[in-house]
């Protein structure tokens, strides 16, 4: 799961881009030819634009959004069967774009990531929701927005659902502070980056370090929340008892880390003392 030079070039290339120049489903795409060195990233563009065209063939020239999002709907998750993995959601699989295209099965970012994609080649400005715990869509229309969750079959959240939601995630600890802003647009570069720290962690819990490392390399790099990209590489190579660079990315994060107090702080820098007495491989 080592990238070749070139395709980190292009990677970094894509995602170095204004926003709206990012093209969010080849950037998926190339996130999994991480894991598929070979994968032919535009016959899958293709075949999303062949189901947007399929789509499309069937609304009429004068068709609105509401007519659109059900068609669309209708035809992704009714008569091709596109849903959300449910039995096994901790899949890696669920996190590739083309798995998920041919195995009709997803996650709620990747499923958003197709659903986003197919509207916008519908001609509807459709934009991620980074929900807390469940990633979703949103429509803006002139009154609002119209938020709907591909991982339930695109069906669509009214206030009190959202509301609900924000309750069973947060618990006693929901308050207004918490609450504003959860529907605030992604940018297409933040939703490429959750998906990679997704597959991170995933294989962090797994100890799939081999797999994990590759991807956090791209994140350190990316320089995006910094300090997170450190904290969970220093964690990988730790693991993998490659000390001197565990030592370094530990001590980088230190000095970015705004609050050393926290408990899991306070474990780093113990970590800090103890490499820094006994740290000899390299890897």
């Amino acid at each position: 799961m080592t990238p070749s030079n070139s395709d980190k070039t292009a990677f970094f290339k894509m995602l170095n881009q204004p926003d709206d120049d990012i093209s969010l489903a080849k950037a998926a795409l190339m996130v999994a030819k991480l894991e598929y060195p070979d994968l032919n990233i535009d016959s899958y563009l293709l075949k999303i634009q062949n189901i947007a065209e399929e789509i499309n063939n069937r609304l009429s020239a004068t068709a609105n959004a509401a007519e659109i999002l059900k068609q669309l709907n209708h035809v992704l998750f009714v008569e091709k069967a596109y849903e959300g993995n449910t039995n096994s959601y901790y899949d890696p699989r669920n996190s590739f774009l083309n798995d998920v295209i041919d195995r009709k099965l997803g996650i709620p970012i990747s499923l958003s990531i197709l659903y986003i994609e197919l509207g916008h080649a519908l001609g509807l400005p459709l934009s991620g929701i980074a929900f807390p715990g469940h990633f979703l869509v949103k429509l803006e229309i002139s009154d609002g927005a119209i938020v709907l969750d591909p991982y339930f079959g695109g069906i669509s959240l009214n206030e009190e659902d959202i509301e609900e939601r924000l309750r069973e995630y947060y618990g006693a600890k929901l308050n207004k502070s918490r609450a504003q802003g959860v529907l605030s647009s992604s940018s297409n570069k933040e939703i490429v980056l959750r998906v990679m720290r997704n597959l991170r962690n995933l294989y962090m819990q797994d100890e799939n370090w081999i797999k994990a490392l590759p991807l956090a390399d791209i994140m350190v790099e990316m320089d995006d929340d910094k300090p997170d990209a450190l904290k969970a590489r220093a964690a990988i190579y730790d693991q993998q008892e490659c000390h001197i660079p565990a030592l370094a990315d530990y001590s980088s994060y230190l000095k970015l880390s705004p609050n050393t107090d926290t408990p899991g702080n306070q474990f780093i820098r113990a970590r800090v003392i103890d490499l820094a007495k006994s740290a000899r491989k390299v890897c």
